[in-house]
């Protein structure tokens, strides 16, 4: 004979308010302006946290993925450093979507970037375009890099080829 487990009040509670988050997260997945509420999360810093977190969580259509994917790949490069794994971890997880959203986006918004002569920016986007192996655009960002006048630009090629070895 086998006795049943017996939980304690907090691990049933715990229990209880997990259920409970998780039917709260698939009734407002259903509601006619999620992805209205999710977009305005993104571009509220004290909720921006909380928005990736649901963002890395779902799985996400195309189309969404279409509007979602440009806010994300702004907060992988030039975001607040604390959420900056959270939109990288987001952009991996759809780095091989059958459609190629996140390359087709971070491709078109990359000369923006460039243009920015921004060496915080360019470090941030060095570490994105490591993280996806995007090498082909990574070689382009290098070649700005090295052949800048802006001593602190040519300080980014410098650390990522010294202390990382990415070439």
């Amino acid at each position: 004979m086998t006795t049943k487990p017996i939980y304690s009040r907090e691990w049933n509670s715990v229990r209880e308010a997990d259920r409970e988050l998780m039917l709260s997260r698939h009734n407002f997945r259903k509601t006619s302006d999620f992805l209205e509420q999710i977009l305005l999360a993104l571009n509220d810093l004290s909720q921006q946290q909380r928005a990736l977190e649901w963002i890395r969580d779902e799985h996400f259509s195309d189309p969404e993925l279409e509007i979602l994917i440009p806010i994300i790949i702004d907060i992988a490069v030039d975001g607040n450093q604390d959420r900056l794994p959270y939109a990288r971890e987001i952009l991996f997880n759809n780095a091989f979507n059958s459609n190629d959203i996140v390359r087709k986006k971070l491709t078109f918004m990359f000369d923006g970037f460039l243009r920015s002569e921004d060496d915080w920016i360019y470090m941030r986007l060095m570490e994105l375009l490591c993280f996806l192996n995007y090498n082909d655009l990574r070689m382009r960002l290098i070649d700005k890099c090295k052949n800048s006048t802006d001593e602190n630009i040519v300080d980014v090629y410098t650390s990522f080829i010294q202390n990382r070895g990415w070439l």
